[in-house]
């Protein structure tokens, strides 16, 4: 039949083990987390690069409008250069020509520039699409492997908590009791070995009463330094 230290040092291993898995199962998450995050970051960046050709579309069409515009008045005044009968109109007719034409000019340089935009942006936007497409290809990849160390895990885990549970049946109430407040205080470990005249977790010095009891009666006593549980070995 087992002591209560070997009950309690048997049902701290398999919490230890539990601990362990569980550490696995959290260290899978920052993976995903980054690869979610990376998407929400591209899927942003591509929003506003998609905003920005639209933008850019709007002046060009605008541009393009107002060009055809300025041509078709360049056409009339030419016409109406064509119908004139005096110098004054002439000149009149030839001003706004000329105007137009300088406004023409402008717009084209305006429209040359936005197109030039346009090609960068539409450029940028396929390689962030493109991006993303191999970030979400990345994804699918991670998920599955995830997935699959996550069942392994967890069928691990299962079976380290089945054990857990019965030998947990066999520790007194109390004791039990006590060593998972301790372990509740987020402990991997509550119970340690005393090392030589002190306590094994943080080294307080035990009086040597409590030493002779606890060496002579096998008693798990409560370290007053670290409050973790501690027993008596021979040396």
């Amino acid at each position: 039949m087992l002591t209560q230290l070997q009950a309690l040092l048997s049902l701290q291993e398999d919490d230890v083990v539990i601990h362990g898995y569980e550490a696995q199962l959290a260290a899978l998450e920052p993976r995903m987390r980054e690869l979610d995050a990376r998407c929400e970051r591209l899927n942003q960046a591509i929003g506003r690069a998609e905003a920005g050709v639209v933008a850019e579309e709007e002046k060009q069409a605008f541009l393009r409008d107002k060009i055809a515009e300025h041509r078709l008045l360049i056409e009339h005044n030419q016409t109406a250069m064509d119908a004139v009968k005096t110098l004054k109109q002439a000149t009149a007719a030839a001003a706004q020509m000329e105007q137009a034409k300088r406004i023409v000019s402008s717009e084209e340089s305006d429209l040359l520039a936005v197109n030039r935009r346009l090609e960068e942006l539409r450029a940028a936007l396929a390689g962030q699409r493109a991006e993303l497409a191999t970030i979400e290809a990345e994804q699918e990849v991670a998920r599955n492997e995830v997935a699959e160390q996550r069942g392994t895990i967890d069928v691990d885990l299962a079976k380290a908590r089945q054990s857990r549970a019965a030998k947990a049946d066999v520790v007194p109430a109390e004791l039990r009791s006590r060593y998972d407040r301790i372990r509740g205080r987020k402990r991997v470990e509550a119970v340690f070995a005393m090392r030589g005249m002190s306590c094994g977790n943080c080294d307080t010095a035990i009086p040597m009463q409590r030493r002779h009891t606890m060496s002579t009666t096998a008693a798990i006593e409560l370290c007053e330094g670290c409050g973790v549980l501690m027993y008596f070995t021979p040396a």
